[in-house]
């Protein structure tokens, strides 16, 4: 292998899977450390992500099935199945896998519904889950996981450990930045009610177009809860130009619900998920035949611009003021690696 690519790989996958564990770990993953400034986890968009980057890191696929089966039930398997289907992030064996997983410990009947769909057909050959540095991490003879066979996929049996914790240890445990999403849909239901509640207080003032769009959810359907939550004053709304805006005093908000968390902000991670796992797959698929080191710096200029809008509007957000009182705009990053650590660097 090049020696460039295979340091590129390696930065790529200390980057990206420190990242993602990190995340996790703010939430209730066993690991050995959480970040110290959390974001406030959306779980769908980094759950896909994961299932796409952690074949890569066993662990870290394992420590997240587990915090599935304690923490299963605050994810919203039907807006999941929608940003699925839209940015195909990861292979759908993968989730189909972890899906009928799940559907053993949780009865009702939203992730077998998901499991059914995905199952491929009988005579799909069979592949390794998990891969280092292009190898298969399955020995040959070893025991197959049977609901992981069944879509495809061979990895020893799944044995959760059950050292994750709860998300929510109790309702009335903070408003943290990592668990808000959770808390929304401890207080509004597993529903977009919860979602758009977190979006629109730690977004601010926005419209159901761009809500739709970082959601994952139908414009009409945000639409819906919008008019419903403002009708219940949880909203308020006013018209710019054309278009009508819905806002809240988020100060007021969070302090009435002590949200413990100072700079509270809302992070786009559908955005980022889909150029994380678009570098990811860009970065394993390059052939290693004649690549050179200035052929692999025209590759990554390649994979750069096609993830850069998602990059930079993932980018965490802070306004830069001169002292004549002007704001500026930050500088377009170096290269694709500079703009991944700004991007995923802590809030």
């Amino acid at each position: 292998m090049s020696e460039s690519l295979s340091k590129f790989r390696e930065q790529l996958s200390d980057l990206v899977l420190n990242f993602v564990l990190e995340q996790w770990a703010a939430v209730g993953v066993m690991a050995t450390s959480a970040p110290e400034q959390a974001r406030v986890i959306d779980p769908e968009p980094l759950l896909l992500l994961t299932l796409e980057v952690a074949r890569h890191d066993p662990r870290t696929f394992d420590e997240v099935l587990d915090w599935l089966i304690a923490n299963g039930r605050w994810i919203n398997v039907a807006r999941l199945s929608a940003l699925f289907e839209a940015d195909r992030i990861c292979a759908p064996e993968v989730l189909g896998a972890v899906a009928a997983t799940l559907s053993r410990h949780d009865k009702t009947p939203k992730w077998r519904t998901l499991a059914a769909r995905l199952k491929p057909s009988p005579d799909k050959q069979l592949d390794a889950l998990f891969r280092k540095n292009g190898q298969p991490l399955f020995l040959p003879g070893s025991e197959p996981d049977a609901i992981f066979k069944s879509y495809g996929l061979l990895r020893t049996p799944v044995a959760s450990r059950g050292l994750s914790s709860p998300v929510l240890p109790s309702l009335l445990s903070a408003w943290r930045a990592a668990n808000f999403m959770f808390k929304a849909r401890a207080l509004f239901g597993v529903s977009i009610r919860a979602d758009v509640f977190t979006f629109v207080v730690l977004q601010g003032a926005s419209n159901p177009t761009q809500m739709a769009r970082q959601l994952g959810y139908s414009q009409r359907r945000v639409q819906d809860a919008l008019v419903d939550m403002t009708s219940a004053g949880v909203f308020q709304v006013r018209n710019v130009g054309n278009a009508r805006e819905y806002f809240a005093d988020s100060e007021r908000v969070l302090r009435f619900l002590g949200a413990l968390d100072n700079g509270i902000c809302w992070c786009d991670w559908r955005t980022q998920a889909r150029a994380l796992s678009t570098v990811w797959r860009r970065a394993f698929a390059m052939r290693e035949e004649n690549l050179t080191a200035y052929i692999l710096e025209s590759e990554q200029e390649k994979i750069f611009r096609e993830v850069e809008n998602d990059l930079l509007r993932a980018i965490p957000k802070r306004p830069v003021v001169t002292q004549s009182g002007a704001d500026l705009l930050p500088a377009r990053p170096k290269g694709l690696m500079e703009a991944m650590r700004r991007t995923l660097k802590s809030d």
